[in-house]
């Protein structure tokens, strides 16, 4: 079996890999520095000795109740703040002073209270000296205990309040309060009154700052100036003094000299760290359920987008599918023109007409081709703007959301925030330089010179896809009048052979104007369904570092959640092992 010295190092081990895991989970959610490092400084102290940190207002009578406690003088008292460092009371053979920084003084005493732990005097918590409220505040995270000193004439002011929220609050601290001066009291209800009133307090700033427990500490009535004045007047027969019997001071002495028993100490000390990482580990949940709730904001935005953007992927697919409808009719439209116009020209009465190309061309022109080539531009020119508008409304859309979720103010600080509003920035940038670029009718020049340029039916080129359609289709009539000029039976069978050449020239304009119009409706499809998807790819693109950021921080916030609640578990479960192997020190009422 263990001894219980290699029982209490095991879990002081466990203990100091636990407060290195709770510092990697800090830094992973951007804690601040402070904090940070206090709990750095509260691993260094798992191995020192039992460490008793005496706070309070400097009016208190703070130095007062330590110097009663050595029976002499060893802290400077007065009416003004005199405690201007933090001053480490140690045991030791001789007496000696050393500092230790430029706010740290360490006193050696030999005095036997010294030999189970180490007191710590703390500079006044209202000092009109700012660097005292800090240099108390930094040293708090260390402590196994913090005393506090209130005192009857003015219990628990609002600095003290706020001061208590830190204690406990920011840093579970288990505490015990003497509420000195208690000698001012008329009566004993009058002071049941202030002490109740004391207790009340407690617990409401306890519950306020979230503690589940919020019960309050041990409360000590002292006359702290009346046992200092019965020890220094009697040192071996104080007890016998009156004053020391006023004092109330001896339940509270002897909470310190015997209650607080070897095991009791070693069961807060173990516990302190432990307290300590249960309210961090609060925190980081805090901060996590924070981000998670600007995530899921974000989220609802960003799913609300992707919802507009295959919306209006469709509405343009629409404007795009009936504009390339709409050209296919003109074009049947005009192979409707041309059948007619072959059957009726193709006759042995008009054949100066077909053996004269250019009269052919003109009258071609004149009862087919028509309107044609401006009525498809103008459709092409139409469809072009609609799909601009709505694209340019989509960027218009886009730049306001995402603008909304940079404008709300979180009041979370943090890495995951800090790149939220670094990469909205450079979005939200980014799509107010492109909608101030539009141009419209630039746009729509380059989607319908692309469309035309890509369009390689019958390796024809023109100016424009209603100029295309319309040279394609008056080739192929040219070319199949070419075929029965070829005959060279007309002149002779004129009147046998034509009909029969007009049906199958009619046939084969009908079979490949057809194929033309398959391969033109094709071709103009691919190309406006192709502009369409990089119009909404580009406005997809821009929101893309927005999602890819929330895909990682739900990744990121779900790992850290789970690792505070591994880091719960093991904080509960060693918890329970201190409380099992040594009990629990009664510092609460």
């Amino acid at each position: 079996m263990d001894s219980p010295a290699r029982a209490a190092q095991a879990l002081l081990d466990r203990e100091r890999a636990l407060l290195a895991d709770l510092g990697g989970l800090l830094d992973r959610a951007d804690a601040p520095d402070d904090t940070r490092r206090r709990l750095a400084d509260l691993a260094r102290t798992l191995d020192e000795l039992f460490l008793l940190v005496v706070a309070g207002e400097f009016n208190a009578g703070k130095s007062t109740v330590v110097n009663a406690l050595f029976g002499r003088r060893i802290m400077e008292e007065g009416p003004v703040p005199t405690t201007d460092k933090i001053t480490v009371l140690r045991h030791g053979d001789a007496e000696a002073t050393h500092r230790r920084g430029e706010f740290i003084t360490e006193r050696h005493l030999d005095h036997p209270l010294l030999e189970s732990l180490a007191l710590v005097d703390t500079p006044g918590t209202n000092s009109i000296v700012k660097e005292h409220q800090a240099l108390t505040e930094d040293f708090i995270p260390r402590a196994d205990l913090v005393l506090f000193v209130t005192s009857y004439d003015r219990p628990l002011s609002e600095s003290e309040r706020q001061f208590l929220e830190y204690i406990r609050g920011a840093w579970g601290k288990r505490l015990v309060v003497a509420v000195n001066k208690a000698d001012l009291a008329e009566t004993e209800a009058a002071l049941a009154q202030v002490l109740e009133h004391v207790r009340d307090g407690l617990v409401r700033i306890f519950a306020e700052a979230g503690i589940e427990d919020p019960r309050p500490p041990l409360l000590f009535p002292v006359a702290a100036r009346l046992a200092l004045q019965a020890k220094e007047a009697d040192p071996d027969g104080y007890r016998a003094d009156p004053r020391w019997e006023r004092s109330r001071f001896a339940p509270f002495e002897r909470f310190l000299t015997e209650t607080l028993t070897d095991d009791a100490r070693l069961a807060l000390k173990l516990a302190a760290p432990l307290d300590a990482v249960g309210t961090l580990l609060r925190d980081v949940r805090q901060r996590v359920e924070a981000q998670r709730e600007v995530l899921a904001e974000d989220e609802v935005q960003l799913a609300a987008l992707n919802g507009r953007f295959e919306e209006v992927g469709g509405q343009l697919d629409d404007i795009a599918g009936r504009a390339v409808a709409e050209v296919d009719r003109e074009l049947l439209e005009m192979e409707k023109r041309g059948v007619r116009f072959l059957d009726d020209t193709i006759r042995v009465s008009r054949l100066n007409l077909i053996r004269d190309r250019n009269a052919f061309r003109e009258e071609f022109d004149r009862q087919v081709v028509r309107d044609a080539e401006q009525r498809i531009e103008t459709r092409l020119g139409e469809a072009a703007d609609a799909l601009l508008r709505r694209v340019f409304e989509l960027w218009n859309e886009t730049y306001s959301r995402l603008t909304d979720l940079k404008r709300k103010e979180t009041g979370i600080a943090g890495g995951f925030m800090y790149d939220r509003d670094e990469v909205l920035r450079d979005v939200i940038r980014e799509a107010r330089r492109t909608i101030d670029q539009y141009d419209m009718g630039e746009e729509a020049r380059r989607l319908l010179e692309n469309a035309r340029s890509a369009l390689t039916v019958g390796g024809v080129t023109a100016v424009g896809i209603g100029a295309l359609a319309v040279v394609l289709i008056a080739t192929t009539a040219f070319d199949v009048t070419g075929g029965v000029l070829a005959a060279g039976a007309l002149a002779t069978l004129g009147f046998i052979v034509l009909p029969a050449q007009r049906r199958r020239a009619v046939r084969e304009f009908s079979a490949r104007v057809d194929t033309l119009r398959e391969e033109l409706r094709g071709g103009l499809d691919r190309e406006l369904n192709q502009e369409v998807e990089q119009a909404v790819g580009k406005v997809r693109a821009l929101v893309r570092p927005v999602a890819k950021l929330a895909l990682d921080a739900r990744a990121d916030l779900d790992a850290m959640a789970a690792e505070a609640g591994r880091l719960g578990d093991e904080t509960d479960a060693l918890r329970a092992e201190v409380r099992q192997s040594y009990g629990t020190a009664e510092v609460e009422g």
